[in-house]
């Protein structure tokens, strides 16, 4: 067993300049599509653009790893054992950003084993794949909700033309919170809304903020995920 362990690393196979080079770009490439999906399509507050940067590295990287230990299991045992030494101390913050992270692993260890068809592919229909849940918003339970905080002066105010403009806009609105400041003369609303059409927020702030009595107008999308 020992000697067969110790004769392993005489049966790795021999990679020329050529193959190594097309290897790392190929990776380089590959992983370069998936951050730019991850980029395009990442949602929330915890975008970094140096895990971005990383997802190239690590797709390049894992791919040489793979050519360096070709058959090798005794090479493979000390690459375990090198890697055992780091310690990653960044902590992901969205669950989503580990998918990312086993897709370009998966596609380094494609590419650093020539299987290159294997590797354009998974690298396509995963991009293809992430670009269609994000547009149609998959796994959210809401769609275009909207939350509405604005202020507004109690004796300027009209609740009637407020009624006009959500009507123009609005599928539905529902009052969430009231609260009075300056002995009533102030009073902060809540809505949670929903639009007829998303296209039209900026035209309904404008026309929420130009209503008499009406202040600090500030609308936040409930449809993605919020990170605090």
């Amino acid at each position: 067993m020992l000697e067969n362990l110790i004769e392993l690393p005489k049966i790795v196979t021999t990679l020329t300049v050529s193959t190594i080079v097309f290897n790392i770009v190929l990776a380089f490439v590959l992983s370069l599509i998936i951050a730019i999906v991850y980029r395009n399509t990442h949602k929330g507050l915890s975008y970094s653009q140096s895990f971005t940067f990383t997802l190239v590295l690590i797709g390049m990287l894992i791919a040489v790893i793979m050519m360096v230990i070709g058959n090798s299991l005794a090479i493979a045992f000390g690459a375990f054992g090198a890697f055992s030494l780091i310690r990653f101390r960044t902590a992901i913050k969205d669950t989503k950003d580990l998918s990312f992270i086993l897709l370009v692993v998966s596609i380094g260890l494609a590419v650093g084993t020539n299987n290159y068809l294997i590797a354009i592919i998974v690298a396509l229909l995963s991009s293809i794949f992430i670009y269609l849940m994000s547009k149609f918003n998959f796994g959210s339970i809401r769609k275009y909700d909207y939350l509405l905080n604005f202020s507004a002066n109690h004796e300027e105010f009209s609740n009637n033309r407020m009624r006009e403009i959500f009507d123009d806009f609005l599928k539905y609105d529902n009052l969430l919170n009231v609260v009075s400041h300056d002995n009533g003369r102030l009073l902060d609303y809540s809505f949670n809304i929903k639009f007829i059409k998303e296209d039209s927020v900026s035209i309904f702030v404008e026309r929420l903020s130009k209503m008499n009595g009406v202040k600090s107008v500030n609308i936040v999308a409930a449809k993605n995920d919020i990170e605090y």
